[in-house]
């Protein structure tokens, strides 16, 4: 199992041989692997085949699938689940019991909060006008119980409010209120039914 520098991992986790735990970000590549700071896993996480950053800090009880990424200075909560081919970029913030299905992006400095679900191959952007103007992200945060469905897109800038719900193959162009469902594209809102304005079961 390649361990990378400083990386410390958690008591009864399960790390699978051919994941990379702390592997060295564009700033360590010239740095003695002995000197590359690594990244955290929390206990009893499950880890198969995929690459966890170094200065990543997973939390306690991570599940992922296989070749997901967590990139560097990026912080995961408690009860996660990564999915297969999951893409979570530097520098964002995860809460806990988060559910993210196969495919799922989550760019450069996205705030994701608690009990969020994102679905299969659903994508959070955060930028407009890729090389075509002077680089400048518009993080996106997405607050607490919210559901987000397969083939989603979530566009720069925004943000989605607790509890919302997004269709599934929905493009969302503004911010979302809180315990609406967004639907359509481009994204149109409507208030949630009171059987859906309830906390997400995660975790």
């Amino acid at each position: 199992m390649p361990v990378f520098g400083k990386s410390k991992i958690g008591d009864s986790c399960f790390i699978d041989p051919d994941a990379l735990i702390g592997y060295p970000h564009k700033g360590e590549l010239d740095k003695n692997r002995d000197d590359i700071e690594g990244c955290t896993i929390g206990a009893n996480s499950t880890i198969r085949p995929g690459a966890i950053y170094s200065t990543a800090k997973v939390g306690k009880n991570t599940r992922t699938g296989h070749n997901f990424l967590v990139r560097e200075n990026t912080v995961v909560g408690d009860g996660c689940l990564i999915g297969t081919n999951v893409v979570i970029d530097n520098d964002c913030i995860v809460g806990n019991n988060c559910s993210f299905q196969t495919g799922a992006y989550i760019p450069t400095g996205s705030k994701i909060g608690n009990r969020v679900f994102i679905g299969p191959n659903a994508s959070l952007t955060n930028d407009k006008t890729p090389l075509r103007t002077e680089y400048k992200l518009e993080k996106i945060t997405v607050e607490d119980d919210v559901t987000v469905g397969s083939n989603a897109t979530l566009m720069p800038g925004i943000t989605v409010g607790e509890g919302a719900f997004i269709a599934g193959g929905a493009v969302v162009t503004k911010n979302v209120p809180a315990w609406h469902i967004a639907k359509g594209f481009p994204a149109v809102f409507e208030e949630l039914p009171e059987s859906l304005k309830k906390p997400n079961r995660l975790g």
